[in-house]
């Protein structure tokens, strides 16, 4: 790049660092704090925290980039209009297709960068998160029989146990169920042991009470019961896990072979290939936002008294485009040979921003040129 190229770059550049460090602050504290009442819950330390923390980050940049990428250049584009600076360099003898270069190499660049995150980082962070979240309360049912305090293993769900032993003997023992909204299911009993099989923990408990409150909190069935025992499977992670997601899955290894996955999970076939192309069409969005960003500027004739509805219309644009990919993902789901659908909004973007900026360019340079600005 040349010295312009690298100037218009650099005031590309800095307002995307702002806006990523703040928005990627705002969203992963978002998302973050939840996942600190699984590790308070559990009995973890706050490095195990920390740690988890560190692996939401990369899907947190994937969301967050094509924003920043949007809005670092309308802020870019409004600067250098407003501080008069393309009329400037239009009086030096450079012209506004000069312009569209450097911005294009930074759409580019930020669509490379997500294509890292999409097809690498996100799928190798996900899995080593959801790993972990799941040994931590893996061993949080290997420690539950010694244990004294109420415990919430999943959401829903709380665990207490007044008094036991080693040897897996309970007594006193205390479980709500709440998972479903249409009732609440409680079980208390004075004594109870755990067993651990084969197939996971098995609870038998003795002398207790069953307690069914519906949805309307009006109707409480009580049953008595001498001896009861059912498996904890439901409510403690046992075993090794069968519930990966497609999140957590190379986006190209689903493409490549889309029958072995979704046989043996909880997920359908539809939904991991919708996720694998929602990752590849995802960093498109930042090149098609960036090109969005210069084509309205330059569909107003880079006007000042049009900044505000030029802006309006850029930021309702990009919402569209936003939304329109997540809501495609529906339809794939629904049928996988329209997974080309989900490419659309940003393929569409990209080519009309580029016909109206080659439209309006020459109109916009004679503007700048007269000095209309």
């Amino acid at each position: 790049m040349n010295t312009f190229d690298r100037y218009i770059f650099i005031q590309q550049m800095k307002p995307f660092v702002f806006f990523s460090f703040v928005l990627i602050g705002i969203l992963w504290l978002i998302q973050s704090m939840p996942r600190l009442d699984d590790v308070i819950s559990n009995g973890q330390s706050g490095l195990v925290f920390i740690k988890i923390s560190i692996l939401i980050f990369p899907q947190v940049m994937l969301i967050v980039l094509p924003i920043s990428a949007f809005a670092s250049t309308i802020y870019a584009i409004h600067k250098l209009i407003s501080e008069s600076e393309l009329l400037i360099f239009a009086n030096a003898g450079i012209s506004n297709t000069r312009l569209i270069m450097p911005i294009l190499i930074f759409g580019c660049l930020v669509c490379a960068i997500l294509y890292f995150l999409s097809l690498y980082l996100v799928p190798l962070s996900q899995n080593k998160l959801r790993t972990d979240l799941y040994n931590i309360r893996e061993e949080f049912s290997n420690r539950l029989i010694k244990d004294q305090q109420f415990f919430h293993p999943i959401k829903g769900v709380t665990i207490y146990i007044r008094e036991s032993t080693d040897n897996g003997n309970i007594k006193g023992i205390f479980i709500t169920d709440a998972r479903q909204n249409d009732n609440r299911v409680t079980y208390s009993a004075r004594e109870a042991i755990m067993i651990r099989t084969e197939n996971g923990l098995m609870l038998v408990m003795q002398n207790g009470l069953l307690q069914v409150l519906d949805s309307t909190k009006t109707a409480l069935t009580t049953l008595k019961f001498k001896r009861m025992g059912f498996e904890l499977n439901n409510f403690l992670p046992i075993g090794p896990r069968k519930d990966i997601s497609p999140v957590e899955i190379f986006p190209i290894s689903i493409i490549s072979n889309p029958e072995k996955f979704g046989k043996e999970n909880i997920y359908k076939t539809s939904e991991f290939v919708s996720e694998a192309h929602i990752k590849l069409a995802t960093p498109l969005s930042a090149l098609a936002l960036t090109l969005l960003a210069l084509c309205t500027f330059s569909v107003s004739g880079l006007n000042r008294k049009k900044y505000f509805y030029t802006i309006i219309l850029a930021i309702t644009s990009a919402i569209f485009i936003q939304s329109m990919i997540s809501a495609l993902r529906t339809l794939v789901i629904e049928d996988i040979s329209l997974y080309w659908v989900l490419y659309l909004p940003s393929v569409l973007c990209i080519l009309l921003s580029i016909s109206l900026i080659f439209f309006n360019i020459n109109i916009s340079s004679l503007k700048i040129k007269n000095g209309l600005m």
